[in-house]
């Protein structure tokens, strides 16, 4: 009973950590899209350029909440310069 179990678990972490690790090259994607729509200046885009591919690099390397972080910040740039 307890390592059919135990094999369970195991098996839905793996899953999870898959799909956590899947989100990365989407918001890259939606990034992308979000810049070539925006009104940013060109170094505040070269910003947002270096985030996104600062994340990328954190998601090769298995550093996914970093990245998600680092793409995140990305996002909140391009959100704001849409508000103002």
């Amino acid at each position: 009973m307890f390592k059919p179990t135990l094999m369970l678990a195991a098996v839905a972490a793996t899953l999870s950590m898959q799909a956590f690790a899947g989100h990365c090259p989407m918001d890259a994607k939606a990034i992308d899209n979000a810049l070539s729509r925006s009104d940013l200046n060109e170094m505040q885009k070269a910003e947002v350029r270096t985030l996104r591919d600062e994340g990328m690099r954190l998601h090769a390397n298995g550093k996914h909440r970093e990245s998600e972080k680092t793409m995140a910040h990305a996002m909140r740039m391009l959100l704001e310069s849409r508000l103002e």
